[in-house]
């Protein structure tokens, strides 16, 4: 290879240096770095300008964060809330979360979640209060024989029937060693006698 003709006239006091780099770029695992380098160079040219932008914008980009942190302590101030406190409570709270995040799948996963369920629970919830309250305010108080009489209201016959079939079920799932099924929620009473 003719070095004369890649050094410049004005630099032929550097021409050992040339023939140095002349001589690694002859070293195989130069020339294979320097391939990889060129297979990849307009991934390079991306990370060079996308660095080269960080670096001009970087007071920008610093000011910006520093506006949002300051903005964010505003809202924090005027909700009375410390960030610093926060943020330490957020801290206790989030190692508890991921523990407590295979019940939280199970929960979620399960069919108490549904639509269905949900109303009924919410329809007892409603009846449980609004039971207590009567009980409160009439001093109910019975004994066998008005436990006899009050079967003969159509709506405690009614709620009743209710509480018979959920123990069919439930029963019949015990017996069956099953905790929860989605197969025995769509079933009738008379295909779980």
């Amino acid at each position: 290879m003719n070095t004369e003709a890649l050094v410049a006239p004005d630099a032929a006091q550097d021409r050992p240096q040339v023939e140095k780099l002349l001589d690694r770029l002859n070293e195989p695992g130069v020339a294979a770095s320097l391939n990889v380098l060129l297979d990849n160079i307009e991934l390079l040219a991306v990370i060079v300008a996308g660095m080269d932008g960080l670096a001009r914008k970087g007071e920008l980009i610093g000011d910006t964060l520093a506006e949002v942190y300051g903005q964010m302590r505003a809202a924090g101030r005027a909700s009375g809330l410390d960030p610093v406190v926060t943020t330490r409570q957020l801290a206790t709270v989030i190692p508890t979360l991921a523990e407590a995040s295979p019940a939280i799948n199970r929960v979620l996963e399960s069919p108490i979640v549904e639509p269905e369920p949900i109303e009924v629970l919410s329809e007892a919830a409603v009846a449980l209060v609004d039971g207590l309250r009567a009980a409160e305010s009439k001093a109910t108080t019975l004994g066998l024989r008005g436990v006899m009489t009050a079967t003969r209201d159509p709506d405690v016959r009614r709620a009743l029937g209710f509480v018979v079939e959920v123990a069919r079920v439930f029963g019949r799932d015990l017996a069956r060693g099953r905790r929860f099924s989605a197969s025995s929620r769509n079933e009738t009473p008379e295909r779980a006698r």
